[in-house]
């Protein structure tokens, strides 16, 4: 007897109801998966290679731009505002999408931070994939590759086209201070007032 209709006499000996679920499935998308997200800060890390390595603070404000590209184009013209090579960077910045703004984003009040963030870090951490420093008061934490990391980051790289085309606008450093500026008081200033206006319509 084949093993399928060994169950089907077992359900019906025992006079049970089978149930079969033709709801559409649930898929889990990539934001919600440990491993995208945490290559994603590989990513970062390797692409804004500093010798003090980056803070959480800035990690959490670039991991933003990423995983929202409809912000993107508004970053780059603020960031760099007032240079000369405004133009060349903005031609030089592509986007495959056509991004409209998703007002139904959480409105975040200072920096946007994700709750798993530091799942991720452990995570990352836990596999030797990053290190960390900080001052004397173990303030100030500041997260670098390690040796593995890097030869992560250049296996995975390629697999982040549109992350890469991003950060490579800002070299191999970027202003700390003018990336939390825009990203916490330009961009809810310039967006959020705007979808108030919306829902008082």
């Amino acid at each position: 007897m084949e093993p399928i209709d060994l169950l089907i006499n077992s359900i019906s000996e025992r006079h049970l109801t089978l149930r079969v679920n033709l709801d559409r499935p649930i898929f889990v998308q990539p934001e919600d998966r440990m491993e995208f997200r945490s290559a994603r800060i590989v990513i970062i890390l390797g692409m804004l290679t500093t010798a003090n390595g980056l803070s959480k603070t800035v990690i959490a404000c670039v991991d933003f731009l990423l995983r929202n590209e409809a912000f993107q184009s508004k970053f780059i013209v603020e960031y760099f505002n007032g240079q000369k090579n405004i133009i060349s960077k903005v031609n030089t910045f592509e986007t495959s999408l056509q991004t409209e703004i998703d007002f139904n984003i959480v409105q975040y009040k200072s920096v946007p931070w994700d709750i798993r963030f530091n799942d991720m870090f452990l995570y990352l951490h836990v596999r030797e994939l990053i290190n960390h420093k900080s001052d004397k008061d173990n303030k100030n934490v500041r997260l670098f590759l390690s040796d593995i990391g890097k030869q992560y980051f250049e296996q995975i790289k390629n697999a982040f086209p549109r992350e890469l085309n991003f950060l490579d606008l800002f070299g191999t450093r970027i202003v700390e201070d003018k990336l939390i500026k825009i990203i916490t008081e330009v961009i809810p200033n310039s967006y959020w007032k705007q979808n108030v206006a919306i829902d008082n319509q």
